[in-house]
């Protein structure tokens, strides 16, 4: 057990602050004096991409619990001790052609529904906590991937955002419970546009201003059917506008100082390589669907719809592990929640779907008069164990180990 003496305890349930002493699950005894010193639970970002190489990240920036919503079995079974607590799916479901290719070892692209209920199998024998789909998906192997998951009591998460042919309403109908970036709500809403439409024709629907009947009549059927989303506001920001962020202190950061300098997870690499590729037509787009999920949360908030917190980092352009779950915190604040029912959110409501990893953070500074705070950590627990921070920046990973098993895993997938 983890005694902690006369610590401030960030009470998210009665949104107060209050200095008790508190006892942490561990089979270390340990004492600690947190006069002066602030604890919360653990953040958690409910779409994420982990990988080895990324996983002490989440912990350096305060996350102790990942929703990881595509990646490779084999790959997340190398993470090591020093990362989050990491609730899976594997391997994602589209159709052909497939939006990252033909079936490789990060998906299964196939119009064939026996090939993908074969997918639903292997994840659900893999511990998957949830089948995810994606954009290409055709309407009939979404229908038996559904049905089949179901049966072996797994929800289905929806990456819908390039779907030309599956709306919110039709993928609820066909029992999706997640929508990942609140994705095809939008195409609820404007039955023409998909991602794929001309400049002329985006030009036009652009500036149609929304109907709040029809998306007030959208949304409340998607409560009815117990969608959830996963907004991922950061993500459609940095897209619209590039290296910006909110807040600027970020660029600064201890978290960011460590990103830059990892040897091993280069992502800036990839970012600035994506970053080249991106012209002012996207960003115009992608403007106007940051502020049409922006809309689309707040009026979902609005009527009692689940609303879950998450990043989907390392993806698009400078969404970082970790350190972007302050960046969305700060995205949330948009839609008139205080702090303590912000850090709900990330923190309690969340893990009532992941189950509890004992993650909690102890702070030097109060999260609750500005986010930021959190990144200032003394010290990380999360099952059982405790991280000091210089402890977590210093961990060192098995790069030659993990590019062979990567080589491994790449040649096997490629066979299939």
């Amino acid at each position: 057990m983890i005694e902690i003496k006369n610590v401030n305890w960030v009470n998210l349930e009665d949104k107060k602050i209050e200095v008790k002493d508190i006892s942490l699950h561990s089979e270390d005894k340990i004492e600690i004096d947190g006069r002066g010193k602030f604890l919360m639970p653990g953040l958690a970002d409910m779409h994420t991409h982990i990988t080895p190489a990324s996983a002490k990240h989440y912990l350096y920036s305060g996350v102790t619990t990942v929703r990881n919503t595509g990646g490779n079995y084999e790959l997340l079974n190398m993470i090591d001790g020093v990362s989050p607590k990491v609730y899976a799916t594997y391997r994602f479901i589209d159709g052909e052609p497939g939006l990252w290719g033909p079936s490789s070892y990060g998906n299964i692209s196939t119009n064939n529904i026996d090939t993908a209920l074969a997918g639903v199998e292997e994840l659900h024998k893999q511990g998957a906590k949830f089948i995810k789909v994606y954009g290409n998906i055709q309407e009939d192997v979404l229908e038996a991937v559904v049905k089949k998951s179901s049966e072996l009591n797994l929800e289905v998460a929806a990456d819908l955002l390039h779907t030309k042919s599956i709306d919110s309403l039709k993928a609820a109908a066909y029992g999706v419970k997640w929508l990942e970036h609140a994705s095809s709500i939008v195409h609820s809403l404007y039955p023409d546009y998909n991602t794929q439409i001309s400049a002329e024709e985006f030009e036009r629907i652009s500036q149609s201003e929304v109907d709040e009947e029809r998306l007030t009549a959208v949304l409340t059927h998607l409560r009815e059917k117990e969608v959830k989303i996963v907004p991922t506001l950061s993500l459609y920001r940095h897209l619209a506008e590039g290296r910006t962020f909110n807040p600027s202190e970020l660029e600064k950061s201890k978290q960011m100082k460590l990103l830059d300098e990892d040897k091993v997870f280069t992502v800036n690499n990839q970012f600035n390589a994506i970053e080249s590729r991106i012209n002012d037509d996207f960003r115009r787009r992608q403007k106007w669907e940051y502020e049409q999920v922006k809309a689309i949360t707040a009026k979902y908030l609005e009527i009692g719809g689940e609303v879950y917190i998450g990043t989907d980092a390392p993806a698009g352009t400078w969404v970082y592990p970790g350190l972007s779950m302050i960046e969305e915190l700060h995205e949330i604040k948009f839609f008139n929640l205080n702090a303590f029912d912000i850090l709900k959110k990330a923190t309690v409501e969340a893990k009532a779907v992941t189950g509890e990893d004992y993650g909690y953070l102890l702070l030097n500074g109060n999260p609750i008069e500005q986010f930021e705070n959190i990144l200032d950590i003394n010290t990380v627990f999360v099952g059982g164990k405790s991280f000091k921070h210089s402890e977590i920046a210093n961990h060192i990973i098995e790069a030659e180990e993990m590019m062979r098993m990567f080589e491994e895993v790449e040649k096997k997938y490629e066979i299939l």
